[in-house]
Formats: structure tokens, sequence, C-alpha cells
């Protein structure tokens, strides 16, 4: 009976020993001069290349000798925002053949009594009768007169029909009706399709307080029975400095399937689409996605799907219209879609087929970068690292223990710039581990232990018998 209890003592042990010989804490960033206790560094999407886990569980910071430091991870603080003002402005189309003199008097203040109040205020009048309204429209005047501040844009608005959907136009200024100065020549945009629309709609003007009395806009394009329904100047002011959002790009391959993957989730036909599949190497939960089609001009219908692993259905994320066009010398796209924080590491978009052979999309993703802060130990280098056995909850509780160190203290934070080891992918679990002469070693004794373990339970067992 004694020996068989040392057996499973032995047994025990080395259990215990496999278990230890199977976590690994990796280093993947470098922190190698740093002054002070309190840093932090940013994290990228990058070091979701490494880790198993959304919520990071499986990251720990340590020093030189190995030892772990408290840290948690948190959102990047807004520091700044953007504050845009409109100001409606008004407007009036001139017919071709008027006369500057004719522009003076429609620009002119006329005179009113109040009824209800002893006072006089001016009021401007179009005045359309001064007007040839049986002329086209040669160009359309803003007035800025009565404008006290400085004019970063001008946002002008039209019915939205086919004639119209793409404007080119020159803008000047002058101050006495007569002198213009040219400003800027732009395209301007607006496509709407199935109550999906784009729009690009805002002119640059960069002009100072009152620089300008009154603007030209002169459409080159689409002027045949324009008529404009709103002009506003748009002045935007920096509050502040927004953090940066981390943004990455991943190329992808035509699918084998070229079917809508729509008719395996809702059982409808089988309908002939151009399809691309990508996979991400980084599970970092992302805010937005845009598809990216280069100089592929479209404006049709687009279906995006998502998932996890290949054995897994494609989950659909998003169904709509898509816009991608030439704006002036730039090519404008449609607004990034929002994916709530979606962690998949394949995707698959689905366009019009015509456009298969042409295009060749990319996918942008967009998230907000979070901060690494830790309390350091005049021990550096510090390592940020992955450790490959997984703590479940182990953030949530790194994050209180380190809210404790820090309750009540005012922290400076000391930004540090973390430098990329680059380790082997093929190192971490959820890439999945080579077999190396190390483990192929260690199994061996394990094997081999297993092996005398039975040989003295069978002997224990033929001594009992006898």
């Amino acid at each position: 009976m004694m020996n068989f209890k040392k057996c499973i003592a032995l047994g025990a042990m080395l259990f215990g020993v496999s278990t230890a010989a199977t976590a690994e804490v990796i280093p993947v960033y470098q922190i190698s001069e740093a002054s002070g206790t309190f840093l932090q560094t940013t994290l990228t999407h990058d070091i979701y290349r490494y880790s198993a886990d959304t919520q990071l569980n499986d990251l720990v910071v340590t020093d030189q000798q190995g030892n772990r430091l408290p840290y948690r991870i948190a959102a990047p603080s807004v520091q700044s925002s953007e504050q845009t003002n409109f100001t409606p402005v008004r407007f009036f189309p001139v017919a071709v053949g008027t006369a500057p003199e004719t522009l003076l008097v429609l620009s002119s203040a006329s005179i009113r009594l109040d009824d209800n109040q002893i006072s006089v205020s001016a009021v401007k009048a179009d005045k359309e009768e001064l007007q040839n309204q049986s002329a086209p429209t040669d160009f359309f005047v803003v007035d800025l007169s009565d404008l006290r501040t400085r004019a970063d844009k001008l946002a002008v608005l039209w019915p939205i029909n086919e004639q119209h959907q793409y404007l080119e136009v020159d803008v000047s200024g002058t101050n006495d009706m007569t002198n213009w100065s040219p400003i800027t020549k732009t395209t301007l945009v607006q496509l709407s399709k199935e109550g999906e629309r784009l729009t690009r709609n805002k002119i640059t003007l960069n002009l100072s307080e009152r620089q300008y009395a009154y603007l030209k806009l002169k459409f080159t394009r689409g002027n045949e029975q324009l008529q404009l329904t709103q002009v506003q100047v748009e002045n935007t002011d920096t509050i502040a400095n927004a953090p940066t959002s981390d943004v990455w790009q991943i190329s992808g391959e035509l699918a084998d399937e070229q079917k809508s993957a729509l008719y395996s989730i809702n059982g409808g036909a089988k309908v002939q689409t151009a399809a691309w599949e990508f996979e991400r190497d980084d599970i970092a939960p992302v805010s937005n996605v845009s598809i990216n089609l280069g100089a592929v001009m479209y404006g049709d219908s687009i279906k995006v799907f998502s998932r996890n692993t290949e054995k897994q259905p494609w989950n659909l994320v998003h169904q709509g219209i898509w816009f991608n066009a030439q704006v002036g010398d730039t090519w404008q796209q449609s607004d990034a879609i929002n994916v709530y924080n979606n962690s998949d590491t394949q995707w698959r978009i689905e366009l019009n087929e015509l456009v298969r052979t042409t295009a060749k999309p990319q996918l942008t993703f967009t998230r907000q970068p979070e901060i690494l802060q830790f309390i350091a130990n005049n021990a550096a280098p510090y390592n940020i690292a992955i450790d490959t056995q997984v703590a479940p909850g182990n953030q949530q509780t790194t994050t209180q223990i380190f809210a404790q160190l820090v309750n009540g203290k005012d922290i400076q934070w000391s930004q540090s710039n973390a430098t990329e080891l680059k380790p082997n992918l093929n190192s971490f679990a959820r890439h999945g581990m080579p077999i190396s002469w190390k483990t192929i070693l260690f199994w061996a004794i394990m094997i081999g232990a297993v092996g005398v373990l039975i040989w003295v339970a069978v002997r224990l067992m033929g001594q009992m018998k006898n």
C-alpha cells in the first residue's frame, strides 16, 4: 500500500511539472529606458496579434528579474474636441447678361418701418423683378456682408437628382460687385440610392473676417436648371487635442464561393455576386470598418459578413449602399460602418458582380487605442508580455489591485515608448505552438513515467493476489 501511495505522489508531481512546463511568459514589447514610478505606453491593435483573449486577460508586465508589476488598461483621455458652427447666409441667382449695377441693387438694403416698434431696420430683398427671369442662371451670389466671423467652409445644398449629382464650381470674391478675385475650384457631390447617400457639399474657403463681402459661385458642370436650397458658412474650432485613432488595412482574395452568403442565413436564392474574403491576424475589438475600392467607380449594394472560424456560418454585419466616387482630384467614399467592437478574424464583402474583375478591395479597421499604465520599480527594462496560460478574470483582478495602490494619490503619468520585440507568432497559444525538441523530450519523459506507473500498479495488484 505504501508503494501505491508513492506512485500517486509521483504522478501528482509529474502533473504539476507538466502544468508548469506548458505555461510560458513571452515578452512582446520592451521599455528599455524609463524614468519615474508611474509609467504609461500606448497599446495598438498589434498586441492582439499575440493575445488569445479580447480582454487581454493574458497580458502581464514584468521587470528585469521577471517580477510581475501591477498595471491597468485604460481608455485614452480625450484632451480635445472640435466644435462646428453653421451660419445661414443669403444668396440669389444671377441671370445671364445681368449688369454689375443691377447686382449692387440686388444686394442693397431697403428700409422697413416695423409696425409694433418705433425703429427702423435694414432688410435685404432679392428684388428678382430686376432680373430677366427668362434668361438662364449665370452664377449665384452669396452675401457675406453681414458676417462678423471668418469663413472656413461654405456648405451648399441642392435637390438631389441624376442631372445634378456632380457639380463643378469656381468660387471668387469681391467687395464692389465689379472686381472678382479667384478663391478656389472644386467638385461637389450628392449621390442617393435606396436611402443611402454620399454627400460632399462643402467648399473650403479659409477666409478671414470681412475679407470679401460677396462670393460668386460659377457652376461649370451641372449648372443647367440648378437651384440651390441652402447656403451656410461652416466654422470649426478645435477645443483640445483628440486621441489619434488606431487604423490599419488588410487585403483579401476573391472568394471561392461567388454566390451570396445570405442564402445560408435566410434560406433565399443563391444570388450571383462579387465576393472577397479577408483574414485578420489579430483579435482587436474594432469599432468601424471601411471598404477601400481604389479608383473604381461604385454606387451600388454591399453586404459585409464576419465570423471567428471557418466552421462557423457567416454573420451579416451590414447591408446597404456603398459609394466610391471621384470628387475633383480625390476619391471619396461612404462613411465607415459601425461594427460595435467586433473581434472576428474572418471577413467577407459582397459587391455587384460587375466589378469582380476590376476591383481589388481592402478593408480598413478603426478603433481607439488603449493606454497601459503600470507601477515601475526602477528595475528596467520592463517587458509587456503574454502569459500563454490564460487566467480568466485576470484583468479585473489586476485592475482592482492597481486601483487600491493609486487610490487618493495625485499621479503624473510619464509617457514611455515601447519597442516591439517581434516574437514568433507560432509561439502563442492562439496561433498554435510548434513542436520543439524540448516539447518532444518532455512528453517522452511523461509517457515513460506513465508507463512506469502502470508497470508498478500491475506488480502491486499481482502481489495483492498472491
